[in-house]
């Protein structure tokens, strides 16, 4: 069994691209307010202290990708390597995260900074056409969707390091103290906050049939993102409780208070619309460029409708998937909805695909030792069972988090989401006795036999 045939338009260079994109989005610019709040100066520190996990979460992503690269592995892995259920639930999940989450909750996020320089600026027919043009760039081509994601990238790195490096000389020492204002605790839930700024690269595991030597670049894009991230968001992080107060960068809600002391006119819009503005675009690009992958497997293996996995025949690509993921955000952004509910949505998407994915990587040196001997980066020794399961336990725990927070604002979220799950559940065992039906293979027979090529 193999998948769709995408063209391997994608270097190093590329891919790292769209793991920055996709993990300095609006987290950094609206969470860091929040974050300071609870920690007080030491912000900087919870942004170290989140980085931890992540890299139990990437290190595993890593070696999934090096034994065993492929188009969609966030469904792939886990159907083939531990439960085709689990994985059909997870790609649900984000399913929901993303039309109801993430690309609402960036267009309009992004209209949000904007009015800060344009206060007559259309909110909903803004976040529309924001994005309609990255629709339209990622239907042509995956190419060029590229190439305006690594011009945006650069922008944005140029943007936070001027607000970085900018701000160095405005630090005052006595803003520091006291450091802990709410002891270790209130550093340690900043640090379970700030995780979900930091998340993001993993995405990479969409993109292995579009990824020029997969087994090796996978695993070092990660090895680059993660460090890179992480410092920016440290610099970032010391420059906003460095030139003003903690509770004051509280109090605004956003990094422009913090950025506003140092910077003025042009440089200060150019942060603005270089900074928060193409982080958020940059992530809207990216996630378009992975949302389908997983979804172009689940058609392939009869888990879909087939002509939702139509592939462009002159751009090569997934239109149709495009197009009706992009038709439903649309809707979902005239709506009007709360943005804290396109927040928790977002959050639980990205979070619940790490659940089946992280207990695939357990079973991968079981189920495919030949590819894991084979990988040019393994994790071996005690690393192999650590990596998953720290990433895996994070998942849980935040997802149980984002729920019980939903709560707060009544219990429709909780209840659409546990709806959405169960109605799933319900068509994963529909589509799955059809297609043994038709087959007369149990899914697992049918699944055991993929090369992932």
């Amino acid at each position: 069994m193999t998948g769709p045939v995408l063209k391997r338009a994608l270097g190093l260079k590329e891919i790292v691209a769209v793991e920055v994109g996709m993990t300095i989005g609006a987290g950094v610019f609206a969470l860091t307010p929040i974050a300071a709040g609870m920690s007080g100066p030491a912000v900087f520190i919870a942004y170290i202290i989140a980085a931890i996990p992540i890299v139990f979460l990437m290190l595993t992503i890593a070696g999934l990708s090096a034994a065993l690269p492929t188009v969609g592995g966030s469904y792939r892995y886990p159907s083939r390597l531990f439960s085709p259920l689990w994985a059909f639930v997870g790609i649900w999940g984000l399913a929901v995260g993303l039309v109801f989450g993430t690309f609402p909750l960036m267009a309009v996020t992004c209209a949000h900074y904007l009015q800060s320089l344009w206060p007559s600026l259309p909110e909903t027919a803004f976040s529309v056409g924001l994005l309609t043009v990255f629709f339209l760039a990622n239907l042509f081509g995956v190419e060029i969707a590229a190439v305006a994601q690594m011009a945006m990238v650069v922008v944005l790195i140029v943007a936070l390091l001027s607000y970085g490096i900018g701000g160095l000389p405005h630090v005052n020492r006595e803003y520091f103290h006291p450091f802990l204002p709410h002891g270790a605790g209130g550093l340690l839930a900043a640090s379970a906050l700030l995780t979900f700024a930091h998340l993001g690269a993993n995405t990479v595991i969409e993109l292995g049939g579009e990824i020029k030597n997969p087994s090796r670049n996978m695993p070092l894009s990660l090895l680059i993102t993660i460090p890179l991230v992480t410092t920016i968001y440290v610099l970032v992080g010391f420059i906003a409780v460095g030139v003003a107060p903690y509770s004051e960068v509280e109090k605004a809600g956003d990094l422009t208070a913090a950025a506003s002391v140092f910077m003025k006119g042009p440089w200060l819009a150019f942060f603005i619309l270089g900074g928060a503005a193409l982080a958020i675009t940059t992530t809207i690009n990216s996630t378009f460029m992975v949302a389908t992958k997983s979804m172009l497997i689940l058609s392939s293996d009869g888990m879909l409708p087939n002509f939702l996995a139509w592939i462009h025949p002159k751009y090569g690509t997934p239109w149709v998937f495009l197009t009706v993921i992009w038709g439903i955000s649309v809707i979902t952004i005239l709506a009007e909805l709360p943005i804290s509910m396109f927040a928790n949505f977002a959050s639980i998407g990205g979070l619940i695909i790490f659940i089946p994915v992280m207990i695939s990587a357990m079973m991968l040196k079981k189920r495919r030792p030949a590819e894991y001997e084979k990988a040019p980066f393994k994790l071996r020794g005690a690393l192999y069972w650590i990596a998953p399961i720290g990433g895996l336990l994070l998942s849980v725990m935040a997802i149980g988090m984002l729920l019980y927070d939903s709560t707060h604002r009544g219990y429709a979220e909780l209840v659409f989401f546990v709806g959405w799950i169960i109605a799933g559940v319900a068509i994963f065992f529909v589509l799955k006795a059809r297609m043994e039906r038709v087959s007369g293979k149990s899914i697992r027979e049918i699944m055991a036999r993929d090369k992932f090529v």
